[in-house]
């Protein structure tokens, strides 16, 4: 029986690794696909920079985007907390880019160009999601999205200062819709986006009752030494995590009320004894 199940696991064991394997194939083969198109796409450029012409560093700007995203884009199937996180953040700096550039290049009287301006545009909010999916959690992690998206929305501004369209023209519109919807999404996630803000809320307001009857058992000479000793630790983590913090605030509560009880009960026992001397 123990070798069946032996079995039985080695199989497992056996097909995640080659599920791994094929990942990793596929990765691989994605980057250097992309590598290969940055290739193509800068090849003008390095051509026209082998002739002795100008121009060389304006050609790489999309070229060195995309061999950035190859080089990323081998953590998406890594499923380990600091693959995600930068998956997460790369995302988070890259949307607000890609919009302003869709943007800038949404011109009516071309049709190709408005499509490769929509597919830039469902790109950049396909990134949007890939963010928002998984910079998700804490009040770290959300004012770290917001930090990466704001990062974005700068390296946006300054593509649009840098070549503004004509003023009150499709592009100029979208450009600066664009930028007033990262910077209204940065603020949000900074001050509003916390799913968590009401237990946040909830947790500081006990916090801060439980500090003031803290100081008031210790002006009385209670022992409440391992319940302060809890309440600090809430008070260190409980921001980050507020169910963690309502945990800790139980115990430190349940200590109080263990502590007041023994100190009761000695009181008793030593009034008792004192009438008993009587």
């Amino acid at each position: 029986m123990v070798d069946a199940w032996a079995d039985v696991e080695t199989a497992i064991q056996a097909a995640i690794q080659q599920r791994k394997q094929r990942l990793e194939r596929l990765t691989s083969a994605s980057a250097l696909v992309l590598l290969a198109g940055a290739l193509w796409l800068m090849w003008p450029s390095l051509n026209a920079a082998m002739r002795g012409e100008s121009g060389l560093l304006k050609g790489l700007g999309f070229p060195l985007v995309i061999i950035v995203w190859g080089l990323i884009i081998q953590d998406l199937t890594v499923d380990q907390p600091r693959a995600r996180t930068r998956v997460g953040s790369a995302a988070s700096v890259v949307w607000p880019i890609l919009l302003m550039t869709g943007s800038q290049s949404l011109d009516t009287s071309n049709t190709s160009m408005v499509a490769g301006s929509l597919i830039l545009v469902m790109v950049g909010l396909a990134c949007l999601n890939a963010s928002k999916a998984i910079l998700q959690g804490g009040l770290d992690v959300l004012r770290w999205r917001a930090i990466m998206t704001g990062l974005g929305t700068i390296v946006a501004f300054s593509i649009f200062a840098g070549a503004p369209p004509e003023s009150m023209t499709y592009e100029w519109l979208a450009a600066i819709g664009t930028l007033g919807f990262s910077s209204v999404l940065t603020a949000y996630i900074w001050f509003v986006g916390d799913d968590q803000r009401t237990a946040r809320r909830a947790f500081s307001r006990r916090l801060d009752a439980l500090e003031v009857r803290l100081l008031e058992l210790k002006a009385q000479g209670a022992a409440v030494d391992q319940a302060s000793s809890l309440i600090m630790t809430a008070k260190e983590e409980g921001h980050v995590d507020p169910s963690h913090g309502m945990n800790l605030l139980d115990e430190a509560e349940d200590d109080i009320e263990r502590s007041l009880s023994l100190s009761g009960d000695v009181e008793a026992i030593r009034e008792d004894a004192r009438a008993a001397m009587d």
